[in-house]
């Protein structure tokens, strides 16, 4: 039993639950979803990790200016140090990969991975069951998922009335349909709208997704301008893709797309970023206690004569000087 047979396995048991096909992609993503979700907090925590550690990174940074390769090992070390993984943004992303490629296959022909073997056409109606199965495949086989694909496949891969799941974008405006693929994609522009809006939502909330990441690290993140270059050039290559997707595996990415977006949205406001310093704040820090110890010398030294008291004793000037009828008296002693 292969990786394909366990997606369709799992579409099978979801298909149980609730009767519909499109609903069971759906809830094969939730999964997905919630099994990646360790790795997507892990995820989280470090990119805040990140953001914290920037002024060390500078500071080896600026030390290690001529040695690439020293300054490789002591970023290592500091990532190390601090439980950082510099690539452990890109892991939720290629575990999905194997979903996504699993999906196709299991999409385009979901009865070669439920047990049965398809004849020249390719069509339903000519599949036959394999003999010999046994234990899980064998519950596949007999699923319900199966036998509604043997006899009302076209009623299967409907959903919302309007999609096909097993449809492309390029087959509805062509409508040339291969062997295996329902002749009833459509024909046209106008039959394909439904397909190429689906993949426009893909792309709007890809991109939706990754400018949030890139918008909630910090300014001095090294990292920041490839995920902003990423964030250009994914939605437009995955449109590009999904042109030829079936519907049903665009679908499952869209809602991958809308649910992450939920989660990051959660996990940020619970974990907000870190802001760094502002210059101007530093800088009147700085000027006040520069000030502070300019005013205790000027306590402490004498004051300039004529405006304070003199010889510096602290007293007033009128004090301080004698008064003409006292020099008088004096003469007189």
């Amino acid at each position: 039993m292969g990786l394909f047979e366990v997606f369709s396995g799992a579409l099978a048991g979801f298909y149980a639950l609730i009767p519909s096909f499109g609903l069971a992609i759906i809830l094969l993503t939730v999964a997905v979803r919630i099994v990646l979700l360790p790795l997507s907090i892990k995820q989280t925590r470090s990119m805040r990790e990140m953001q914290r550690i920037q002024p060390e990174v500078k500071k080896l940074q600026a030390k290690y200016k001529g040695n690439r390769q020293k300054l490789n090992e002591e970023m290592m070390k500091l990532y190390k140090e601090h439980n950082v993984n510099p690539f452990g943004g890109c892991l939720p992303l290629v575990m999905q990969f194997p979903v996504l490629i699993g999906l196709f296959y299991v999409i385009r022909a979901p009865l070669k991975y439920m047990g049965y073997t398809l004849g020249a056409s390719g069509a339903a109606a000519s599949a036959t069951p394999n003999e010999g199965v046994s234990g899980l495949l064998q519950t596949i086989q007999q699923s319900r998922l199966a036998e509604d694909f043997l006899e009302h496949t076209l009623r299967v891969n409907e959903f919302l009335g309007f999609l096909r799941l097993d449809c492309t974008s390029s087959l509805a405006i062509s409508g040339d349909a291969p062997p295996g693929i329902s002749e009833t994609c459509g024909s046209g522009f106008v039959s394909a709208i439904p397909y190429l809006v689906l993949v426009i939502l893909m792309g709007v909330t890809t991109w939706y997704q990754q400018k949030q990441m890139t918008g909630s690290r910090g300014a001095g993140d090294p990292q920041a301008q490839q995920m902003q270059m990423i964030a250009k050039i994914m939605p437009a290559m995955l449109m590009f893709f999904a042109f030829t997707f079936p519907s049903g595996v665009v679908m499952y990415w869209l809602t991958t797309n809308v649910w992450t977006i939920g989660q990051q949205r959660l996990m940020l406001k619970a974990a907000p970023a870190i802001e760094p310093p502002k210059k101007g704040e530093a800088k009147t820090e700085g000027e006040g206690t520069k000030n502070g110890k300019a005013g205790g010398k000027g306590r402490g030294s004498k004051a300039p004569p004529g405006k304070s008291g003199a010889a510096g004793d602290g007293r007033p000037e009128s004090s301080a000087r004698q008064h003409p009828s006292s020099k008088k008296k004096k003469k007189r002693r």
